[in-house]
């Protein structure tokens, strides 16, 4: 499945999260956050949508939307997750490592969908 860019998990102390780290958990939340990292974001949708709201689970659903070129549906997970409160600590970091790029997402702005369009 070709992608605008991958969507990474890091945590507070900096250190970038993979499947090991959520394989324990069971809440739908983790479920997604894990498959996100193992870069199956079909499937991460599909976790993320049974989820409790809050803030990472319509942000990850907004990155994995624009990662995927479904601009309207990321808008729309955006502007939800402004809603919500954060559940974690975790970071959310989007990268292109083909070009070398890698930008934590540390809040949400207004400008965001605009940066995420023009990767």
């Amino acid at each position: 499945m070709r992608v605008r860019f991958r969507v990474a998990v890091y945590s507070k102390e900096g250190k970038r999260l993979g499947r090991e780290d959520f394989i324990a958990f069971r809440e739908p939340l983790y479920v997604g956050i894990r498959y996100v990292v193992e870069f199956k974001y079909l499937e991460a949708t599909k976790w993320l949508m049974l989820a409790k709201d809050c803030q990472e689970k319509y942000l990850l659903l907004a990155l994995l939307n624009f990662s995927l070129g479904q601009e309207t549906q990321a808008r729309e997970f955006l502007q939800e997750a402004l809603k919500h409160e954060r559940a974690t600590d975790y970071l959310f970091v989007i990268e292109k490592p083909e070009e070398g790029l890698k930008v934590a997402i540390e809040r949400i702005e207004a400008s965001l969908p605009d940066f995420l369009l023009s990767l």
